[in-house]
């Protein structure tokens, strides 16, 4: 059985922001992983210093309703949708939203393939994007997968 994914980039649009960054993100994530495990939607989210990159994954009308909301959000801007398809597996199975900080100052802890991401976000094209996400879903154990569901 195929499921739909969506990939998109967005700018943050910094003046929408109602707190410091950590703080948005850690209310953004608690919220939209409770949404997400309700709809059956699963993913990962990417950020840079400038941009979030989102892959949701589900069933198409569940991960339309998510994208419809993020099209609402106020805190992105110069939104592109970088791939809507299928595929035959999900590659976040079982997290309903994995976060991965690539800001500069992480770049540390980035995949070496990946190394200063942050710094080309706004020039990553969709092939580098989707090899990203792809890389970053086998770096998640089971524990990994199973601690992040136990704290939903």
């Amino acid at each position: 059985m195929s499921v739909s994914q969506l990939c998109y980039r967005s700018r943050i649009h910094w003046p929408a922001l109602r707190h410091d960054l950590d703080t948005e993100m850690d209310l953004t994530l608690m919220r939209i992983r409770r949404i997400n495990s309700r709809a059956g939607v699963t993913g990962a989210l990417i950020l840079t210093d400038t941009h979030v990159f989102q892959m949701l994954e589900g069933p198409w009308e569940a991960v339309k309703r998510t994208f419809e909301c993020v099209l609402q959000d106020k805190r992105h801007s110069h939104l592109t949708v970088l791939h809507n398809g299928t595929q035959e597996n999900k590659l976040f199975y079982g997290s309903w939203m994995q976060f991965f900080d690539l800001r500069s100052e992480d770049d540390s802890n980035a995949p070496d393939p990946f190394d200063g991401f942050s710094r080309n976000a706004d020039r990553m094209h969709r092939d580098g994007v989707l090899e990203l996400f792809q890389v970053l879903s086998l770096t998640l154990t089971e524990r990994q997968l199973t601690n992040r569901l136990s704290l939903m």
